[in-house]
């Protein structure tokens, strides 16, 4: 089983902020000790000021347990962060900055990973989602020639089968390229754990009149290469 390096800082990013809103555990594994310690990451500020270097992202995660953790990370130049989703481990480092005292966050701020190992599960040439993980799209269309455009999607829910994404302002040229029933090659889904290359039929485009989204549109993606439910292969 190997690991695929994550270095995109946007896709990154979005990573912690699932971390966040899920409330996953992490570990925390500090130099010259045996055990690792268990956490949450609570935060992230991607324009923390700093005297040294002006403004650079940061974490900030809970409070350590067991408790002797809290004192042993505040003389660790560097930690390792662990957390599995859906059966997926991902591994990454992060430099110690110091202690978080301002409310809500009370803890220890560290700074943004710049990159997430990913374990990499390929069997064979179908690997089986679990769709919920999926966090980002990534549509190409026109390659190779003068009207080669990309557009990056939030992907907010999902059917059977399918992907449903969000079509904000800046992306509004899609629907000019675009039609139901259009085949697209080659997108791009961004789970927390790993990079699925599809190919999807649009089948359904629709003005969202209300909401956080009013304005925008929703897009649902079919392909017989997304599956509902993760499973295993034995």
């Amino acid at each position: 089983m190997g690991y695929k390096n994550l270095e995109n800082p946007q896709k990154i990013i979005k990573i912690i902020d699932h971390l966040i809103s899920t409330k996953y555990d992490i570990k925390v594994i500090i130099k010259g000790e045996s055990s690792p310690f268990t956490s949450k990451i609570i935060n992230a500020d991607q324009n923390y000021p700093s005297l040294a270097q002006g403004t650079k992202p940061i974490i900030i995660i809970d409070r350590l347990l067991p408790e002797k953790g809290n004192n042993l990370i505040q003389s660790s130049e560097t930690v390792v962060l662990k957390f599995v989703i859906s059966d997926q481990q991902c591994i990454c480092s992060a430099k110690y900055i110091g202690i978080s005292s301002m409310p809500p966050f009370f803890g220890f701020i560290l700074s943004m990973p710049e990159m997430i190992d990913v374990e990499d599960r390929r069997i064979e040439k179908r690997v089986v989602y679990d769709i919920p993980d999926f966090l980002l799209a990534e549509i190409t269309l026109e390659k190779g020639t003068k009207e080669e455009k990309g557009f990056e999607l939030d992907v907010i829910d999902c059917a059977a089968h399918g992907l449903g994404m969000i079509i904000t302002e800046k992306d509004l040229d899609l629907l000019k390229r675009v039609k139901v029933g259009d085949v697209i090659k080659d997108i791009n889904f961004y789970a927390s754990r790993a990079m699925l290359k599809i190919d999807g039929t649009v089948r359904h485009l629709t003005r969202i009149e209300e909401g956080k989204f009013k304005g925008g549109y929703y897009i649902g993606i079919e392909s017989k290469d997304i599956i509902p439910s993760y499973k295993t292969p034995k």
